[in-house]
Order: C-alpha cells, then sequence, then structure tokens
C-alpha cells in the first residue's frame, strides 16, 4: 500500500495537464521512486481511467470513475474496495506518517519552467526538453529535466491523472496548472517517470466497472475490530 500510494504521487502521475474533454486510449508508463520500479499498464474512457500493475499480480488496480478514486485490491482472500478520499482522510485522523510524507512530496509551487531547446523522442513522439524547478510542501527545492509534448492524446491520459491525484489529495497540482496553461503534457519526468507506449484503441467498458459483491476498506476495518 505505501508503494503504490506514496510511490505513485512520487513518480509523475501529480504532473498532468488538463484538458476540456476526454476521448479514449490505452498506454505503458514506467516509474520509479525510491522504493523500486513499477510498469502501469493504463486505459480510460471519457472520464474513466483504470491502472492496472502487471508485474505485481497482489497489487490489485486503481480506478477514476464518477469523479472518485478507488483502489481494488485483494486482502486475505477477499476483494476490497478503498475509496482514497476516505481512506486519506481515516489516515489523516490517525495521524499517519505516511499522509504526511505523501502530502511532503507534492509541489507546493513552481518556480521555473523553461525550454532547454533540445528535443527527445519517447514512444514515437517528439517532445521538448524542459527544465522545471519546483519546491514541494517540505520544503525542498527540487531541479528536474522534464519532456513535454502538445499532443492531444499525451494531455488527455496527464488530464485523467490529475484527476486521480485529486481524489487522493483533494487540490489540484500547481505542475499540472502550469502545464495546462501552456497546453503541454507530459512525456517523461527526470528518471522517475517515462511514458513507454501509447495507443488511441477505445477499452472495453466493463472494465471501469467496480467488481460485485466486493467489500469495502470500511468493512474490513470493523470485522477486524470486532474480531
Amino acid at each position: 500500500m505505501r508503494y503504490l500510494a506514496t510511490g505513485l504521487l512520487a513518480t509523475g502521475l501529480v504532473m498532468a495537464a488538463s484538458s476540456p474533454a476526454m476521448a479514449d486510449g490505452s498506454a505503458k508508463l514506467e516509474a520509479q521512486s525510491d522504493q523500486g520500479g513499477v510498469t502501469m499498464d493504463v486505459r480510460w474512457a471519457g472520464d474513466n481511467l483504470r491502472m492496472d500493475f502487471p508485474d505485481q499480480s497482489q497489487a490489485g488496480f486503481m480506478l477514476l470513475r464518477d469523479g472518485k478514486g478507488y483502489m481494488v485490491s485483494q486482502m486475505q482472500g477477499q476483494t476490497m474496495i478503498m475509496d482514497m478520499a476516505k481512506l486519506k482522510d481515516m489516515a489523516e485522523n490517525m495521524g499517519g506518517g505516511e499522509v504526511e510524507t505523501m502530502t511532503g512530496q507534492q509541489a507546493s509551487q513552481v518556480d521555473a519552467l523553461e525550454s532547454t531547446g533540445d528535443s527527445e523522442s519517447i514512444a514515437g513522439l517528439e517532445g521538448e526538453v524542459y527544465r522545471l524547478q519546483w519546491t514541494d510542501k517540505s520544503g525542498t527545492a527540487h531541479d528536474d529535466e522534464i519532456v513535454l509534448s502538445d499532443d492531444g492524446q499525451v494531455r488527455e491520459l496527464m488530464s485523467a491523472f490529475h484527476d486521480y491525484q485529486r481524489t487522493m489529495t483533494g487540490e489540484p497540482d500547481p505542475i499540472a496548472t502550469t502545464l495546462e496553461e501552456r497546453g503541454l503534457g507530459m512525456l517523461r519526468f527526470g528518471d522517475r517517470f517515462r511514458l513507454a507506449e501509447l495507443s488511441d484503441a477505445s477499452p472495453a467498458p466493463d472494465i471501469f466497472e467496480l467488481p460485485e459483491n466486493a467489500k469495502t476498506f470500511e468493512d474490513m476495518m470493523r470485522s477486524a475490530v470486532s474480531e
């Protein structure tokens, strides 16, 4: 849980550029954090998004639908659905250090975003290399090399990620806002995030459904307390 929750926010999923309308598509993303690497298979249609983790069979999947973010996983042989906003609130009420770790790694402001004049080809798309200087909520300054593109599908993908991130944090990301203002999406964020594949194939609608007969995280907690 800590890797998925903390790592995703730290790998560039918060670096999303919003667009007014979403189409359909799929992508493969490669991300790195202090806790290791992860590959994500991402599919989206309209305002729905699903993220699967093929290298981690027990990880389940993340889902954005109806404006809410969920994590669906297996625990003790039972399918469990976690509402990410409720999970964050619960952790904050319990004084969890994990939430402080997540929020501390989020951007509080963009200090500078400047083109280097170089270009880089990623996943068959030509992007422009930028230097991004930003400060996180713990007050730490960062200086990263990122690769940006004005490709419409890249912007759609990043917009969906931004929507999911907001379900976890309850607020927009300043880097995302900056990219939105410039009409750009992200192909690479340092060595922490990279787009590996991109397709305009439409996913099956049923992949965005929440599983039936699943327990919520609250159900599991109540069951554990009563035992």
